[in-house]
């Protein structure tokens, strides 16, 4: 009875662990987008250049601009920005100054001094959403429903 009642306290410990619900799935990799995108406003504003993050295929990656050639843009050789895939059932949506951009051309801009366009980038799952927003001088926030 003891061994049950200790099996059963483990299953009750790991399963929502091992299952997250939408809602922490969501929660957890919104976290994670929020701490990359910290970072590229960093890297662009201490560094002073341009840094794109690109999300494209459900995942982010990281690019500098050229300083030879400002329309080149070359993929980011910072340690901290390394491609970074969303969590199986994550899906993003780009809004640019108010208007939905498409997969294709969505691209957040953070120049050294702030982002070239304010943005928001929703994070959504089955059942819930998380929307991050950034505005013209580089502040970067998780919006709170």
């Amino acid at each position: 009875m003891v061994v049950v009642v200790i099996i059963g306290v483990m299953l009750a410990v790991a399963v929502p662990r091992l299952f997250p619900s939408d809602e922490e799935l969501t929660r957890h990799e919104s976290e994670a987008v929020f701490a990359l995108l910290q970072v590229a406003r960093d890297d662009a504003a201490f560094g002073g250049r341009a840094i794109a993050v690109r999300i494209d295929q459900g995942q982010l990656d990281f690019f500098e601009r050229d300083p030879g050639n400002p329309d080149q843009w070359n993929a980011s050789n910072s340690p901290e920005l390394k491609p970074h895939a969303f969590a199986n059932g994550v899906s993003a949506q780009l809004s640019i100054a108010g208007n939905v951009v498409a997969p294709k051309d969505a691209q957040i801009t953070f120049l050294a001094v702030g982002v070239s366009l304010p943005f928001e980038l929703t994070l959504a799952s089955a059942s819930t959403t998380a929307t991050i927003v950034g505005d013209a001088i580089g502040n970067v926030r998780m919006k709170t429903p």
